[in-house]
């Protein structure tokens, strides 16, 4: 039974750090997503001012290509993100699942000898009832 709680203990642990790893992922992925949605807001001001401002819309064309670029960069990101997201759902998933097969061993390892325990009890006292009764009789 002690071997079966180091296993649960050390199931806990990597499920602990996997989903620690998730989480760094996930706020990962968000950074990027903000970063993505700041690059286009400024990139729509861009627009406004070179549409109202002759003079500006000539530097507008290379700031424009540099914003694509830097968009598909971030995109390119989420989307390296995302692919290490679903393989660390993925080994959540498993992880939880070895540790709740160990957890089911470890309690009808318990159950079985909560029930070898009362078992023993009952013989014990049938045993005492059987010998009251044998007394009384003679």
């Amino acid at each position: 039974m002690k071997g079966l709680e180091n296993l649960i203990r050390v199931h806990k642990w990597k499920l602990d750090e996997k989903r620690r790893e998730l989480a760094d992922f996930e706020e990962l992925r968000l950074g990027f997503v903000k970063q993505l949605r700041t690059l286009e807001e400024q990139h729509l001001r861009e627009q406004e001012v070179s549409a109202g401002n002759p003079e500006v819309g000539f530097s507008y064309a290379g700031y424009a290509a540099a914003v694509k670029e830097q968009s598909g960069n971030i995109r390119a990101s989420i989307a390296e993100v995302d692919a290490k997201i679903a393989e660390l759902t993925e080994e959540v998933s498993e992880c939880y699942q070895e540790l709740k097969k160990y957890q089911i061993a470890l309690d009808a390892h318990k159950a079985k000898e909560k029930y070898e325990q009362k078992r023993l009890e009952q013989m014990s006292l049938d045993e005492i009832a059987l010998e009251l009764h044998r007394r009384k009789s003679r």
